[in-house]
Order: structure tokens, then C-alpha cells, then sequence
């Protein structure tokens, strides 16, 4: 299983968390880092993936923002693919 923490106060923005999710999770040299890209490679894993998310000290609203945007994207690619995981810290 593959696995990554997510904690949005440690990025200065959401491109530096996708560049965290590329790097951890292994994804392809291609990956566009956007949200349409991301579903693409999230749902086209073949093998388990774990995503563990945490807002903690997070006071940026548009980080806040972009991140929600991710979560929702990644909630819709566990629809598709019932090897993802998503877990919300507080």
C-alpha cells in the first residue's frame, strides 16, 4: 500500500501538494498537476493507496479552498476505484 500524509499548513500551495502527492504516491512522469489529472491517476491505480489529510494550524483561505476542491476530486475517484482511501485528520 501505498501511503501519504497530507498536512496543508506545511505547503505554501496547492501546486507544492501535488508535487508532494506525485512524488510519494509514484505517479507518472505525465501527471499534469491539476485536479482533472489527478482524479486520472487516482483512479487508474491498480494498487492500494492510502491519502491521509489534515488542516491542523491551517489559517491560508484559499489553501483551505484549493484543498477542499482536492478532497472533493479524490472522494470522486474512490467511487471509481474501491483501492483508495481518504482519511480526514483533525
Amino acid at each position: 500500500m501505498k501511503n501519504v500524509f497530507i498536512l496543508s499548513s506545511a505547503y505554501e500551495d496547492i501546486s507544492k501538494v501535488h508535487e508532494e502527492l506525485a512524488s510519494k504516491l509514484d505517479f507518472p512522469s505525465y501527471y499534469g498537476g491539476n485536479l482533472d489529472a489527478l482524479y486520472d491517476v487516482l483512479t487508474e491505480a491498480d494498487e492500494p493507496v492510502r491519502i491521509e489529510i489534515s488542516f491542523e494550524g491551517e489559517e491560508n483561505p484559499s489553501m483551505i479552498h484549493a484543498m477542499l476542491d482536492m478532497i472533493n476530486v479524490i472522494i470522486q475517484a474512490q467511487k471509481e476505484n474501491e483501492s483508495l482511501e481518504l482519511v480526514l485528520k483533525e
